[in-house]
């Protein structure tokens, strides 16, 4: 069976014109069977106030999950006086055609920023709290664990500590009790449904902030194979976004536990798409 995977930093639904439309990203992936998507934002005034996993959900016509790293609260009322509960948020989404069997946000560690580790031109006061989005989707004959995430861009210990946050988060797969325990007592809760299992087999894909060249690139290869070299691409020379003086940076990436490292049969990203500053990257498996 032939799986297409795609992961992509949507920038809010901005184009590289910064014009906002949301239609460009979801015909971008329309037709992949998993998507991992970074920076999707829900009620935010500059996207229209527009709940972006439900859009994007609903226009691909997928199964969907998403994660915020955060969620500011509204403190505005509606004209009947009632609180506005509908709190911005930023995060990660799965986007499936198969059924997601579970999901789970883990919050990502934010270490104390040393202001000397920090070239002038980043802002470390504005980094952002980042999540990983872990979904187990129903393949059929073969579950897999899927992972949304994007790391900081500080540069420092920061990326480090939450690339070991990310492996064990898949090494400790094994000792991890299932959701819950079958027992009668839970079938209220439960509604009958058997717990849903947690795979070895594992993807992390997502916005790493890091070029094949840095550090934290032979951290993640410690552990895992990268999808670019496991599709034959070299990943010093993808290049994967826009940086603001035009150069072309590898920041994205799909890396594989070992056991399904052997599916990945081919690997693109697709730089004349314009719909965001970074580019949408595609992956093809064959189970």
């Amino acid at each position: 069976m032939c799986i297409k995977l795609a992961t992509y930093n949507i920038q809010f639904g901005y184009g590289q014109d910064m014009a906002y439309d949301l239609g460009r990203i979801t015909q971008t992936v329309a037709g992949q069977d998993i998507v991992c998507l970074q920076e999707v934002t829900r009620n935010w005034r500059a996207c229209e106030h527009d709940d972006q996993p439900a859009l994007i959900a609903y226009a691909l016509g997928l199964y969907g999950a998403f994660a915020p790293g955060f969620e500011v609260g509204q403190t505005a009322n509606g004209p009947d006086g009632r609180a506005d509960n509908r709190p911005r948020g930023f995060g990660n989404m799965v986007p499936s055609r198969w059924p997601i069997l579970y999901s789970r946000a883990h919050s990502l560690p934010r270490a104390p920023v040393n202001p000397e580790d920090v070239p002038a031109d980043f802002y470390p006061l504005v980094d952002l709290p980042r999540t990983a989005l872990e979904t187990v989707i129903d393949v059929p004959g073969r579950p897999l664990r899927v992972f949304s995430t994007h790391l900081s861009h500080l540069p420092g210990a920061q990326r480090g500590a939450q690339i070991s946050v990310l492996q064990d988060l898949v090494t400790a797969v094994s000792a991890e009790a299932q959701l819950w325990q079958p027992d009668p007592s839970l079938s209220h809760f439960v509604e009958d449904m058997a717990a849903p299992p947690v795979p070895d087999d594992t993807i992390l894909c997502g916005d790493f902030n890091f070029e094949p060249g840095h550090p934290e690139y032979a951290q993640m290869c410690g552990h895992f194979a990268d999808g670019w070299a496991l599709g034959g691409q070299d990943p010093e020379k993808v290049g994967t976004c826009v940086e603001t003086d035009g150069r072309f940076s590898t920041l994205d990436y799909c890396f594989f536990s070992t056991a399904i490292a052997q599916a990945v049969k081919t690997a693109k990203v697709e730089q004349a798409n314009k719909s965001s500053d970074h580019f949408p990257v595609f992956f093809e498996l064959e189970l």
